[in-house]
């Protein structure tokens, strides 16, 4: 026998093994809730990066240009609050992003992709109001879209020289490192209307739908950038 010839008795008692069970349960459980706690620290940060940023521009600019502000939670049809609430610039609010919506013409004269006096006054104050909080933000995205009025090929690059010109804005102007901060130019052209979201089922018919009137069009004419916030585990990180 094992106790016998060893002088202990080998097999552990059916207390141990539960003990053993009820020991690895806890510090699961222990790792689980210190992982829930620092999510909703970091959502919490979050919120407080997008409240400030949002009370920054209003106070920046809200004098000038009518601003609008509401989150996801606010609306089922996008299309429809904005066609509500008419405004200069959106601020949308996600739980892991925001969206600073530019209206049509706000930054650009109509076919253009300079920046213009107007725009620059605009970008000269929110800018900064990203720079301030880049310790919270992962990823910007700078969006160009357009609405279905022109070719394809004209659509899709003269959105994609407006976000180029917003980038670079927030590069050289605001001191946005790309290689600290993540940064990118995208362009969607015509076929990102407002209101359609990734994974959605959409067609051509439901494109040409989203441009049905010319305030569906000018709406649709827009500069977006997008901030990602950081997950947890890259906070604090610069």
């Amino acid at each position: 026998m094992l106790k016998d010839k060893f002088g202990f008795n080998f097999w552990p008692s059916f207390t141990d093994l539960m003990l053993s069970f009820v020991l690895v349960v806890l510090i699961i459980l222990f790792v689980v809730a210190k992982m829930m706690a620092a999510g909703s620290e970091n959502l919490d940060k979050a919120r407080q990066s997008q409240q400030q940023i949002q009370t920054e521009i209003e106070q920046s600019i809200g004098s000038q240009y009518r601003v609008k502000i509401f989150s996801d939670r606010d609306y089922e049809d996008l299309n429809k609050i904005i066609q509500q609430y008419p405004a200069d610039i959106y601020i949308i609010d996600k739980l892991d992003r925001q969206t600073i919506m530019f209206s049509d013409k706000v930054l650009f004269d109509s076919g253009e992709s300079d920046i213009k006096q107007q725009g620059y006054e605009i970008l000269n104050k929110v800018g900064p109001i990203i720079g301030r909080n880049l310790d919270h933000i992962g990823e910007i995205q700078v969006q160009g879209h357009a609405d279905i009025t022109f070719e394809d090929d004209f659509n899709l690059s003269l959105a994609a020289a407006r976000a180029v010109a917003v980038y670079k804005f927030l590069q050289v102007n605001v001191g946005v490192d790309p290689s600290r901060h993540l940064m990118s130019a995208t362009s969607f052209g015509k076929y990102k209307p407002v209101g359609r979201e990734a994974g959605q089922e959409y067609d051509y018919n439901a494109l040409s739908a989203a441009n049905s009137t010319s305030e569906m069009r000018a709406r649709n004419r827009r500069i977006e950038i997008v901030l990602f916030y950081k997950n947890a585990g890259q906070q604090g990180q610069r």
